[in-house]
């Protein structure tokens, strides 16, 4: 009888030490199977969601390549795309286009992407901007990008459009030799109801972007038409500087080319 009782305790001890096993090894499992599933299920969110750095990249990738490379070397080291704006009066430091710019690549890029600074040369012609080697002010800023609204409208009847664009590839020469990773972009003023000249002198300047290899945007497709009075509720007929209405015009053309939907 002790026996009997003795080979059932052992025989109860294994059943319950092989039950207690299996429940241990099966949770083991399960819990293996479950952290699997998670570093897959994060592996996949990864692939998923693109990273900060090639959302920037995808957003920029219908600019000029040069200015794609300045933009991809400013991510890579971590730091704000530095942007500088430059031009006449039509290039207002506050309350005009490049203000409107801002937002829209703040809106796209988020806040912080891009360090914008604008300079406004009030009165100047090209043949000043280059006498006073304004691009100093510029290369300060440490510059990725410059957007040059070359003086144009104030050289209209003052400067031949022969000396404005040996100017502005001085003034261009100026900014690389001080800031040589600068991408500059060149870009036309705004244009003006019922001129003569000035149109010309704009098709000059692109024509002279493309044969020196200076990226271009011309915005004037967007703008009405010079010859109608239309264009009087973008330019102002007084000043020749854009109204509200054209400052957004010009803001929202830019955005075009500098945020890829």
């Amino acid at each position: 009888m002790r026996n009997f009782i003795l080979i059932l305790f052992v025989a109860a001890a294994c059943l319950a030490f092989m039950i207690t096993g299996h429940l241990y090894w099966e949770r083991k499992i399960d819990a293996t199977v479950q952290a699997a599933r998670m570093k897959i299920d994060a592996s996949a969110n990864q692939k998923e969601v693109p990273s900060r750095a090639e959302e920037i990249l995808g957003r920029a990738k219908q600019l000029p390549a040069a200015a794609q490379a300045a933009i991809k070397r400013a991510v890579e080291e971590n730091r704000p795309i530095r942007f500088v704006i430059a031009g006449s009066e039509s290039t207002p430091e506050t309350g005009g286009w490049p203000e409107l710019l801002k937002r829209a690549l703040d809106d796209a890029y988020g806040k912080g992407a891009f360090h914008i600074t604008v300079h406004e040369y009030d009165g100047l012609t090209t043949a000043d901007a280059d006498e006073k080697r304004i691009a100093a002010d510029w290369a300060k800023d440490k510059p990725d990008l410059v957007l040059l609204e070359p003086f144009l409208l104030n050289d209209n009847g003052v400067v031949t459009i022969d000396d404005s664009l040996a100017h502005i590839k001085s003034i261009i020469s100026q900014l690389t030799s001080a800031a040589p990773d600068a991408a500059v972009i060149l870009q036309p003023p705004n244009p003006i109801y019922n001129a003569t000249y000035y149109p010309r002198q704009v098709e000059r300047l692109e024509a002279f972007a493309k044969e020196n290899g200076y990226p271009y945007i011309n915005h004037w497709p967007a703008w009405p038409d010079a010859n109608s009075e239309e264009l009087n509720r973008c330019v102002d007929p007084q000043t020749d500087l854009p109204t509200a209405e054209g400052a957004k015009l010009w803001a929202d053309e830019l955005a075009k080319h500098f945020i890829a939907q």
